[in-house]
């Protein structure tokens, strides 16, 4: 009996010895959804933060007018779609639109915050995106001018595949 009791004893010592299982859901939180073109309701779950990484990076060749590094980091044929209504198809037809920009107006980002998503689509393939807000400051006939925008960057292979951008202008003082 005592061996028993002892044998008890040390086991519920060694049970509550072991590190706590962290609490994890058994599926990704569905944070909300997309409807695909046949109006399929798809959910829109946490994604990766290591696109960040990969965002801020452009954002930095973006701030360094490094058009090669743009190009690497783009896929071949990435769609921007500019707030105007424009609309870019290929990295290079991209980088030719920066390139003239940064001439005339020598734009630099501020990254204000990113929020990151995949997109669980009914086909059984994921879309991984980024949210993100950023400040803007061009140089406009000797003038400083602020606006603030906020992109949609779609990545696939590490790489930008699709950027949405809408933006507005800083308050008038």
């Amino acid at each position: 009996m005592k061996k028993l009791l002892l044998s008890a004893f040390i086991i519920s010592v060694l049970v509550s010895c072991q590190a706590p299982k962290e609490n994890q859901p058994s599926s990704p939180t569905v944070i909300g959804y997309e409807f695909n073109e046949k109006g399929e309701k798809q959910n829109i779950v946490a994604g990766d933060v290591a696109i960040t990484a990969i965002y801020m990076d452009y954002i930095q060749a973006h701030n360094d007018k490094d058009l090669n590094k743009i190009y690497e980091m783009d896929t071949e044929d990435v769609v921007i779609k500019a707030a105007n209504g424009d609309v870019f198809n290929g990295n290079k037809l991209h980088g030719e639109q920066l390139e003239a920009w940064f001439k005339v107006s020598n734009p630099i980002w501020t990254v204000k915050w990113m929020v990151t998503n995949t997109v669980q689509s009914t086909e059984g393939n994921s879309q991984n995106w980024l949210t993100t807000g950023v400040d803007v400051v061009q140089e406009i006939e000797g003038e400083s001018i602020t606006t603030h925008h906020i992109l949609d960057v779609q990545f696939a292979k590490g790489k930008i595949k699709e950027l949405n951008v809408y933006n507005r202008a800083s308050e008038k003082k």
